[in-house]
């Protein structure tokens, strides 16, 4: 045990009693269980509780979980299919979703990892003075992907190899991993019980690491930021941001990346991050309104975005968007099928392939210098 002092100033500026969790606590894993208990709009239910929420706050956590279709519609009183097995796990919802969806995509593995560690916190120490070392080896870890998340389960798979040996070579907490790997158990024991047979993941490397990024996209949207130039960028909702120094994409510029969290200190940072193509973000996107179609390109608005992409690729991708969150809602947590398994491998390439999709940009944006606009 241990004491501490306070001065006056400080005790008189504390508060009498600490806030109740609901105030201080992201709000849609309790907006989930409202819509499980069928008791009514989270909204509606939450304002009759002794310390109640801002309406605000409600109301984004229904947004998300409308965005991430665990919801029927604005309210959240219902629950989805999806979100009825949402429910049912351990894992904040976008962890939830990215967890389902890889079990169904073939990369359950390394999502499984992913959610573990995510839902505590990252492995990667970075010690003063040794801040190039620890960068160097997240980025070794990396092995190209040009994610954040794929590094996270290398890292384990290497920890899982070498223990507190590997984790001293490569920057990493042996603790904080032993805590993960416990985590990693617990989550692959409910989620077996929910899913009646994982597949297989696939065995080409590459492949797997694309399948995971198209996963992740639909786990975290609108968790996505364009980064303009080494960097330094906006996310969807046009908050300026910029990549953590200890993400493996911290220099990058005219890409998008998928990210887990926003944190502010001396910069608006993002943790987490995940070079991301457009396909699996125009597929999955709750939304894409066509706002514009010549005979060269159709221009779509994905949430604060514009992209444009051909007209053969945008009718090919309405036509496909009409079935995906249909075949997503019947497919997860059912035994798979011989024609589940073709129809995902099928969207499994898609996801490794460009959609051609670019990204306008603003009045106001830099340009490059041929004078375009920078794309994606």
């Amino acid at each position: 045990s241990w004491s501490r002092l306070y001065s006056s100033l400080q005790w008189e500026a504390m508060d009498e009693y600490e806030l109740p969790e609901m105030l201080r606590s992201p709000l849609e894993e309790l907006c989930l269980e409202v819509a499980q208990l069928e008791i009514g709009a989270p909204r509606t239910f939450l304002r009759e509780v002794i310390s109640p929420p801002s309406a605000d706050v409600i109301d984004h956590a229904v947004e998300l979980l409308h965005n991430l279709g665990a919801v029927t519609d604005g309210t959240g009183a219902r629950l989805t299919p999806l979100g009825q097995k949402l429910a049912r796990l351990m894992v904040h919802p976008m962890l939830g979703k990215m967890l389902l969806l890889a079990g169904l995509f073939r990369c359950f593995q390394p999502v499984m990892t992913i959610c573990a560690a995510l839902g505590y916190k990252s492995p990667f120490l970075c010690p003063m003075g040794k801040e190039k070392e620890a960068n160097a080896a997240k980025k070794e870890l990396s092995d190209g992907s040009e994610s954040d998340l794929v590094a996270l389960s290398n890292a384990y798979n290497g920890w899982c190899r070498g223990r507190a040996r590997f984790a001293n070579q490569n920057f990493l907490s042996h603790q904080t991993m032993d805590f993960i790997h416990r985590l990693r158990q617990d989550l692959q024991s409910v989620a077996r019980d929910m899913l009646s047979e994982v597949p297989e993941d696939h065995t080409d490397p590459v492949y797997l690491m694309e399948v995971c990024k198209a996963v992740v996209v639909a786990g975290m949207f609108p968790k996505l930021a364009s980064i303009r130039r080494w960097g330094k960028g906006e996310t969807m909702e046009g908050l300026k941001i910029m990549v953590h120094p200890g993400s493996v994409n911290a220099t990058k510029s005219d890409c998008v990346v998928a990210f887990y969290d926003i944190q502010e200190s001396s910069q608006r940072f993002l943790y987490d991050t995940t070079v991301v193509s457009m396909a699996p973000c125009l597929l999955f996107a709750p939304e894409l309104v066509e706002l514009n179609r010549t005979s060269h390109r159709v221009v779509f608005q994905l949430g604060g975005w514009e992209v444009a992409v051909a007209p053969e690729v945008a009718d090919n991708l309405k036509a496909l968007r009409t079935d995906i969150d249909e075949f997503i809602s019947r497919s997860v947590g059912h035994r798979p099928t011989e024609v589940h398994m073709a129809a995902t491998d099928a969207l499994s390439r898609l996801f490794s392939q460009s959609a051609g999709g670019t990204l306008e940009g603003n009045d106001d944006d830099e340009e490059d210098e041929a004078g375009t606009p920078r794309g994606v």
